[in-house]
């Protein structure tokens, strides 16, 4: 793994809490991006934020192969832009897309050498680098195209939702989250622990509809998306949360404070499991 020179450097365990590499995984946590499709207007402030902490994170870097020629760049999140309807009633539909953690994420067990794993304390999938062998068959095995193969350094890299960011003591409690979710300026984008009932993100998902991509992949995606506004306001919308809660409450932390990124202060030698924190 990759690391940098920042002072408050620390060490940090992929393997910490353990992990799981067949089906069915049963993590105790599983977090999740919930985007709300009503407020993101496609600017690609998530994409930047993403690139630009990824990039000097233990997971990176995010090369660019030939950026000015034909810009073979690597991100581990995009930005689908799609336009609906008939002109000349029309409108683009921005959605962001990157690794969605998924409850049964196929890209695991078809690693032949365990490199990459589900964590049982947070969902969370991520890539040894160490044990990686460019095989590509976790790229085959996603069925939504979030797993990018690095030619520089021979392995698969993708999201790991900010892993090092998201435990980092260093930073405020505040900005512990994805770099995705605290760099977006309409705050579209929740952090959310899909697999409590209680997670104000998991309520706004289930009580306005929210929905994932290719459910009939089985993946069962943990981040997912809610709808545009059709019925989002609709009468018979049950309240379980009141309208101030559903915007102010974004992380158990509070509300996301926007700003700078801040300095990225981890790295890892996480080369086993015997990596000590």
């Amino acid at each position: 793994m990759s690391s940098n020179s920042n002072q408050n450097q620390i060490t940090l365990n992929i393997y910490q809490g353990g992990v799981q590499y067949k089906l069915p995984f049963t993590p105790n946590v599983n977090y999740a991006i919930i985007t709300d499709l009503n407020k993101c207007f496609g600017c690609g402030g998530c994409q930047m934020s993403c690139k630009e902490w990824n990039t000097s994170g233990m997971f990176g870097p995010l090369p660019d192969v030939n950026p000015y020629g034909d810009l073979d760049v690597m991100f581990w999140l995009r930005v689908l832009y799609i336009e609906v309807g008939n002109w000349p009633q029309t409108k683009v539909y921005n959605i962001p897309i990157n690794c969605f953690h998924c409850l049964n994420a196929p890209c695991v067990p078809v690693c032949p050498v365990g490199a990459t794993f589900k964590r049982i304390e947070d969902g969370i999938v991520l890539v040894d680098y160490t044990k990686c062998i460019g095989c590509k068959y976790c790229i085959y095995g996603c069925p939504y195209g979030n797993r990018f193969f690095d030619p520089l350094e021979g392995v698969v890299k993708k999201c790991t939702h900010c892993f090092d960011r998201i435990y980092d003591p260093n930073l405020p409690p505040e900005e512990r989250i994805p770099a995705c979710i605290h760099g977006c300026m309409v705050q579209a984008r929740i952090w959310a622990n899909r697999l409590d009932p209680t997670d104000p993100g998991n309520i706004l998902f289930i009580d306005k509809g929210g929905f994932v991509l290719g459910p009939e992949t089985g993946a069962e995606p943990a981040s997912g998306y809610l709808p545009w506004r059709s019925e989002y306001a609709a009468d018979n919308d049950i309240e379980l949360l009141s309208q101030e809660e559903y915007y102010n409450v974004w992380t158990a932390n509070g509300v996301v404070q926007l700003g700078s990124q801040g300095n990225n202060s981890t790295y890892t030698e996480g080369n086993n499991s015997q990596t000590s924190q």
